[in-house]
């Protein structure tokens, strides 16, 4: 028979018992608790993280660590046998990628914003220079015209810089030639680099398209173009295998341009917008 002592023994058993119970569950609760404050400082921490980082914008067009370098060639050294100046035309295929080359001669290259009057006769080669973001239509990267800068940003790392007579083509964030264009009322731009010192640089956007390129071949400059749609890195092997040295992008697939061969006939290529945006650029190389 149980006694009352034994008895109120028992009741302080069960209700110590409850009382750990009670604290382990207190405990658990209090682990999830700061579990889960944790895990939301965490997820608060990387949703800030990818919501301040700059997101690579849509192109209008186009659907992108290095050391400034450039390479600069004096145009007035191209000459041309007739008096009026011509682009001459040539077509070569390297590793099952077709292209278009555009030598000017007897020409001087311009930048120039909006759409070049398709009229004048003296524009021997025309085709769209920096690109334009879809969302706003803003010039992507450093834009510089007649001395004046109408963009700012390193999005794209390659640069052309006009100056007088002499074209350089580079790649880099920094670079001295922006103030010396700004100073001297030159020109510059900013496009995709493809090609540096004979080395191929990669880009981030893998579609393939019509690829253009502003490039130095033998301390000349020339445009070139894939005939089919191909890659960046494609593309980008391909002018160094046919001895480019350094290029630069121009905008690619259907952005429409015109070149006057040496018969002097007019040829389009890409296709002509009805509605053209205000901050299209084009480069364009005149008859001296």
């Amino acid at each position: 028979m149980m006694t009352k002592k034994n008895k109120q023994d028992n009741e302080v058993y069960i209700l110590g018992s409850e009382i750990k119970e009670k604290r382990k569950g207190l405990t658990t609760r209090v682990k999830w608790l700061i579990l889960t404050i944790c895990s939301l400082i965490i997820l608060a921490s990387l949703l800030f993280f990818f919501l301040t980082k700059e997101q690579a914008p849509e192109y209008y067009f186009e659907p992108e660590e290095t050391t400034s370098e450039s390479i600069s060639i004096t145009i007035d050294t191209i000459s041309s046998p007739s008096k009026e100046g011509y682009i001459e035309v040539l077509s070569d295929t390297i590793n099952d990628v077709p292209l278009l080359i555009y030598i000017p001669n007897g020409a001087t290259m311009s930048l120039s914003l909006g759409m070049p009057d398709r009229s004048d006769s003296s524009i021997l080669y025309a085709a769209m220079a920096a690109d334009i973001r879809k969302d706003n239509q803003k010039i992507v990267g450093d834009f510089v015209l007649s001395g004046e800068q109408l963009s700012k940003g390193v999005a794209k790392k390659g640069f052309c810089a006009i100056q007088d007579k002499t074209v350089s083509i580079g790649v880099g964030e920094y670079t001295p030639l922006l103030e010396q264009v700004i100073a001297n009322k030159g020109s510059f731009f900013r496009q995709y680099p493809l090609v540096q010192n004979g080395e191929l640089v990669e880009n981030k956007p893998k579609n393939k398209s019509i690829r253009r390129a502003l490039a130095v071949r033998n301390e000349q400059v020339m445009m070139i173009e894939s005939r089919n749609n191909e890659s960046f890195h494609d593309f980008s092997q391909a002018l160094i295998d046919i001895g480019v040295s350094d290029a630069i992008y121009l905008v690619g697939g259907n952005a429409f341009g015109w070149y006057h061969n040496k018969e002097g006939v007019l040829q389009e290529f890409g296709e002509e917008l009805s509605d053209v945006p205000e901050n299209i650029s084009y480069i364009t190389w005149h008859s001296k």
